[in-house]
């Protein structure tokens, strides 16, 4: 009977572990690389390429796909007034938080990314990670922001790196915004650019 139950265990275990598994990896393959809604979002900046917008990054009616780690959450009363649209939401990120965006595809027609950021208390930086879905569990740092103000402003572009842009079929990534131990910061309409639909 006990090597009964333990057999018993053990499949649910392994059961369990494959399921979560599939799920990541569904997940992770969900995105794709067509992306048709592009509009010049950063002329206003003198930056005419065409971006489109990261799955729910406006955070007005929530944020599909989008996770949180160590305090970064979805507030209300502050968003990004640049672009002249009515909106009340953003993402507060707070010291050693971390804002994780939908897993989406890019490859070499998808060069960099771009978003609106304001670091509401500290000194410190924002940093910009990614992971990919073919690799391991531990993201690479392709930028850091500095020198970010208390009012809203875009971020510089983040280009991307040849991890990123080698495939003409695409990778599947995930971003993930990390603010420094002692610094709060508030990012709002992340932007991908593909430049080849310029």
């Amino acid at each position: 009977m006990f090597w009964l139950r333990l057999t018993v265990r053990l499949c649910l275990v392994v059961g369990a572990t494959w399921i979560a598994s599939t799920l990541t990896t569904a997940n992770a393959l969900a995105a794709s690389c067509s992306y048709t809604n592009v509009t010049e979002v950063f002329a206003p900046w003198q930056d005419n390429a065409g971006y489109t917008p990261f799955q729910g990054s406006s955070f007005e009616s929530g944020a599909s796909g989008w996770s949180w780690g160590n305090g970064a959450k979805i507030v209300s009363g502050d968003s990004n007034t640049l672009l002249g649209a009515a909106g009340d939401h953003s993402v507060a990120i707070p010291s050693g938080g971390a804002a994780r965006s939908p897993w989406l595809c890019v490859n070499s027609s998808t060069p960099s990314m771009r978003f609106f950021v304001r670091r509401t208390s500290g000194t410190g930086n924002l940093t910009v990670k990614f992971l990919l879905s073919s690799g391991g569990k531990q993201a690479t740092t392709i930028t850091t922001i500095s020198g970010s103000t208390a009012t809203w402003q875009p971020s510089p572009v983040v280009v991307f790196p040849p991890l990123l842009t080698a495939s003409t079929t695409g990778v599947n990534a995930q971003f993930h915004f990390v603010a420094d131990s002692g610094t709060t910061f508030r990012i709002d309409d992340i932007e991908l650019d593909p430049y080849l639909r310029r």
